[in-house]
């Protein structure tokens, strides 16, 4: 197995009023890591990405369903950055302002489509969630375990970098 680096970091406080924004603290990581063409899935209120893709928030470049974009979607990407839908606590208050409010780890059919876009459109991905996802033909580089402190559930980004690009 190979080796990554693991880091625990601090949250901070999602001050933004929308329940899923990038804490500061987790924003200015991911800007640390990222450049070149950026894709942004899942984007919310971010404002990190070329393309902000997201189902209904103004801040994205794009309003479209992540499910329709990927199958559309034939542009290469240097990195890919993603914060799905994960928290579905008190789903009906808290996941009244998405447009999508559903944990995608729990839809098999969409995640293989997911890893099947990631797979042939980008070399790198970030990807904030409850686990740590892999990628067929990726490895992990680093993973950050957030901490966002009191007896909230810690996050993991995880840094998936591709081997090698697949022959197809």
């Amino acid at each position: 197995m190979r080796k990554f680096e693991i880091e625990a970091v601090g949250m901070g406080t999602n001050n933004t009023g929308y329940p899923g924004a990038f804490p500061p603290a987790i924003q200015t990581l991911i800007q640390s890591q990222i450049s070149g063409k950026v894709l942004h899935l899942f984007s919310g209120s971010s404002l990190i990405g070329d393309e902000r893709v997201d189902i209904e928030h103004p801040n994205s470049t794009l309003k479209s369903d992540i499910r329709q974009f990927i199958s559309d979607d034939k542009r290469e990407w240097d990195w890919v950055v993603l914060d799905p839908p994960y928290a579905i606590i008190r789903a009906d208050t808290k996941l009244a302002t998405y447009g999508e409010n559903k944990a995608i780890s729990s839809d098999v059919i969409f995640r293989r489509k997911l890893l099947y876009y990631l797979a042939r459109h980008t070399g790198n991905v970030l990807w904030l969630d409850f686990c740590a996802p892999m990628i067929k033909g990726f490895y992990r580089k680093k993973l950050w375990l957030v901490l966002p402190g009191s007896f909230h559930t810690v996050r993991v980004l995880s840094w998936l970098k591709r081997e090698m690009k697949p022959l197809l």
